[in-house]
C-alpha cells in the first residue's frame, strides 16, 4: 500500500499510496564486504511535483488519458489535491458532509481482497476472506461500460462516534485502474447513491498529448517504476544484514528481502516510500493489523502502540504487533524525511521476527539518506 505512496482528503482517499513522475526503484550500486558479504544499495525516492487539475501524465509508457464529467446537482468542485484528479463535497441536512475523489492507478493498483480490508477499516468493519468477496460486489457502469466494481461498506470508524457509509467503484481500463469514492454521513451518502452511480456512468475519458504531472496515488505498498528518475529528495543506502536474500519486489514494492529460518519458518521484509504522509499512520497500522488478523485501533491506541525510534535527520516510529492465536507478527517502521514517508515491514511467523527484530530495526536506523 497499493499499494502507493497518508493523506493518501476524505479517509478514503488517504489510503491510497502516491504514485509520481520521476520514482525509480533501480538498484545504483552493489558492494560486497567481508565474508558476510553484505550489500549497499542505492534508490532514487519519489520527487514531489506540482498538483495540476484534471490531468495527469505518467513515466510509462501508456498515458493516463483526461477524465470529464458532468457534476451532479449539490455537488462542489474541489481543487485537485496532491492525491487526486478529481475532488468534490456534498452536503445534507444539519452539518452532514461527504467527499468525493478520483484516483487513477498505474497497472493492477493490488489485489481486490487487499484493497476490500483496507477499505473496511476505514468505517471500522473487520477484514474478510477472499470467498466473501464475490457476495460483496455490485456490477456500476463506468464511462457508458458495464463491468465496473461497485462497493459498498457501513459501519462506525474506531475513531469516531458517528457511522459512515464509503461507496468505491473500481474501473479498470488501459493499463490504469481509476477508484472513484464517496465516503461521509451515512444517510447523506445513501440518499446520494443513486447520483453517484448516475456520475460514474456520464465520465467520459479522452486520450491525447501528455498533461502536466500531479503527484497522484499508488496503492499501499505500490513499487517505484523501473527505469532512471529525474531527482528527488534523496539516495539512501543501506547493509543488507546477514542472512536476508534479496527477492524480486511484488507489485506494490520498492524492495522486498526474505528471511528464512534454520529451524522453520520464514519473515519477509518490505520496503516503500511514499511523498506526503501516505494516508496517516492510524490508517497503515490498522490496514497491517488487518493481514496478521488483528482488529482496528483508534487514535488512543495508536498512541499506546507506537514507540519513537532514532534515525538520524528524521522523525520516525516503530511498532510490534502480535497476533497470537494465527502466531504471526508484525515489526514496522515509519521514518518521514524530505516530505516523503518511508515505510520498513517486518511480517511473519512469529518465532521468526522474534529473531529478526534487532537486525530489522538496526537496518532501519542505519540507513543513510542523501539530501
Amino acid at each position: 500500500m497499493p499499494a502507493g505512496p497518508r493523506p493518501p482528503g476524505a479517509a478514503g482517499a488517504r489510503f491510497a499510496l502516491p504514485w509520481v513522475r520521476g520514482c525509480a526503484g533501480v538498484l545504483v550500486t552493489l558492494v560486497l564486504a567481508g565474508c558476510e558479504r553484505e550489500s549497499i544499495r542505492v534508490y532514487q525516492a519519489p520527487k514531489e511535483t506540482a498538483p495540476q487539475r484534471q490531468a495527469m501524465s505518467t513515466p510509462f509508457e501508456s498515458r493516463v488519458p483526461q477524465i470529464h464529467w458532468k457534476l451532479p446537482a449539490g455537488w462542489q468542485e474541489l481543487p485537485a489535491g496532491q492525491m487526486r484528479v478529481g475532488q468534490f463535497a456534498v452536503s445534507g441536512q444539519g452539518e452532514q458532509k461527504a467527499e468525493v475523489t478520483i484516483i487513477p492507478l498505474p497497472g493492477l493498483a493490488g489485489g481486490d481482497l487487499d484493497n476490500v480490508n483496507r477499505w473496511r477499516a476505514q468505517v471500522g468493519l473487520p477484514p474478510v476472506k477472499a470467498e466473501e468477496l464475490p457476495k460483496l460486489v455490485e456490477d456500476v457502469q463506468v464511462g457508458g461500460q458495464a463491468g465496473s466494481q461497485l462497493y459498498d461498506f457501513v459501519g462506525t470508524p474506531y475513531d469516531r462516534s458517528e457511522t459512515n457509509r464509503l461507496l468505491v467503484a473500481v474501473f479498470r481500463a488501459e493499463g490504469t485502474a481509476w477508484f472513484f469514492k464517496m465516503l461521509g454521513d451515512s444517510a447523506l451518502v445513501a440518499a446520494q447513491k443513486p447520483a453517484f452511480v448516475e456520475f460514474l456512468k456520464n465520465v467520459t475519458f479522452e486520450q491525447g498529448a501528455p498533461h502536466p504531472p500531479i503527484a497522484a496515488a499508488a496503492p499501499p505498498d505500490a513499487p517505484s517504476p523501473p527505469g532512471g528518475g529525474d531527482g528527488g529528495s534523496g539516495k539512501p543506502t543501506w547493509t543488507v544484514p546477514a542472512g536476508w536474500q534479496e527477492q524480486a519486489p511484488g507489485p506494490m514494492q520498492t524492495a522486498k528481502f526474505s528471511a528464512p529460518d534454520p529451524a522453520g519458518g520464514k519473515a519477509e521484509i518490505t520496503v516503500v516510500v511514499l511523498p506526503g504522509d501516505a494516508g496517516g499512520t492510524l490508517a497503515n497500522v490498522n490496514r497491517w493489523r488487518g493481514q496478521i488478523g488483528l482488529a482496528p485501533v483508534g487514535e488512543a491506541e495508536l498512541n499506546q502502540l507506537l514507540t519513537p525510534f532514532e534515525v538520524a535527520g528524521a522523525q520516525a516510529v516503530h511498532l510490534d504487533m502480535t497476533a497470537e492465536g494465527a502466531k504471526r507478527r508484525l515489526v514496522a517502521a515509519v521514518v518521514s524525511r524530505g516530505g516523503n514517508t518511508w515505510f520498513y515491514k517486518l511480517v511473519g511467523d512469529e518465532a521468526v521476527v522474534g529473531k529478526q527484530k534487532e537486525a530489522f530495526l538496526q537496518f532501519v536506523r542505519n540507513i543513510k539518506y542523501g539530501s
